[in-house]
C-alpha cells in the first residue's frame, strides 16, 4: 500500500477501514455534533485539525445552517478526498501540520479527531498552543484521541481488547497485533490526567472528558 498520510491507512480507504479499526468511531462525529449543538452558537466559524477525508464536515454542514471552514491536513492525497466529497464554497484548505497553523481569535470551534496523537510532546504543546490562539474567548477546543492507562499492565489488557475488536471487524491477528504494536512508535497518547493538564496548562477555563471507550476519549476545553 502507498503511505499518503500519516495513519496505517490509504487516504482513499480511509472511511472504510477506519470503522473497523477504532470502536464507535462514528460516534466520535456525533458526540462532537452534540457537544457543539449544546454550545448555542448562532454562526460557527470552524476549525478543524487533522481533518481527513472531511467527513465531520460533511455531517456539520448538514446538521447546522451558518457555518463556515477551515481544514487543515498535512495529507494532500486527504485534503484531496476531502475536496471531492464536500464540494462547498464555504471551507477554506490548507495542507499543513497543526503546528504550522498562525489563526489568531477567529474561530468558535475547533476540532481534532484522531490527529494530535501523532505528534510528539514538544509538537503537541505547540498545536494546542495554536488552538488557543486561534478560538475567540469562549470558543471550544474538541479533541478525541487515543489514550494510555497509566498502569503498563491495563494497557496490556487493554491494546489485546482493542485487538480482538479488530479481528472481530476483519483483521488477521498478525494484523491486529502489528496494528496495535504502532502505539508509543508511531503514535504517542496521553494519560487521561495528561490530557487534563495540557490543556489547563494551556490556558483553557473549562475542560471536560464527555466520552470514554477502549483506548479512545473525548475532552473539550473552553477559552
Amino acid at each position: 500500500m502507498v503511505k499518503d498520510n500519516t495513519t496505517p491507512m490509504s487516504a482513499n480507504e480511509y472511511d472504510k477501514e477506519i470503522i473497523n479499526t477504532i470502536p464507535y468511531y462514528p460516534e466520535f462525529y456525533s458526540q462532537t455534533i452534540d457537544v457543539i449543538e449544546q454550545c448555542g452558537f448562532t454562526k460557527i466559524e470552524w476549525l478543524d485539525l487533522g481533518c481527513g477525508t472531511g467527513e465531520l464536515a460533511g455531517i456539520a454542514f448538514r446538521n447546522f445552517s451558518n457555518v463556515r471552514f477551515v481544514l487543515v491536513d498535512p495529507s494532500d492525497k486527504m485534503l484531496d478526498q476531502a475536496k471531492a466529497k464536500l464540494k462547498n464554497e464555504a471551507i477554506e484548505y490548507y495542507c499543513c501540520s497543526s503546528t504550522m497553523i498562525t489563526f489568531e481569535d477567529q474561530f468558535n470551534v475547533v476540532t481534532a479527531i484522531q490527529s494530535h496523537h501523532y505528534l510528539k510532546e514538544a509538537e503537541r504543546i505547540k498545536a494546542t498552543e495554536a488552538v488557543y490562539h486561534a478560538l475567540k474567548n469562549g470558543g471550544i477546543y474538541i479533541c478525541f484521541e487515543n489514550v494510555i492507562p497509566e498502569d503498563e499492565e491495563v494497557k496490556e489488557t487493554e491494546l489485546a481488547r482493542w485487538g480482538r475488536y479488530q479481528q472481530r471487524h476483519g483483521k488477521s491477528k498478525e494484523e491486529a497485533k502489528a496494528h496495535n504494536a504502532r502505539c508509543g512508535v508511531n503514535y504517542f497518547p496521553l494519560t487521561v490526567n495528561q490530557h487534563i493538564q495540557l490543556l489547563k496548562q494551556i490556558g483553557f477555563k473549562k475542560v471536560h472528558i464527555f466520552w470514554y471507550s477502549y483506548m479512545q476519549m473525548g475532552i473539550y476545553g473552553i477559552k
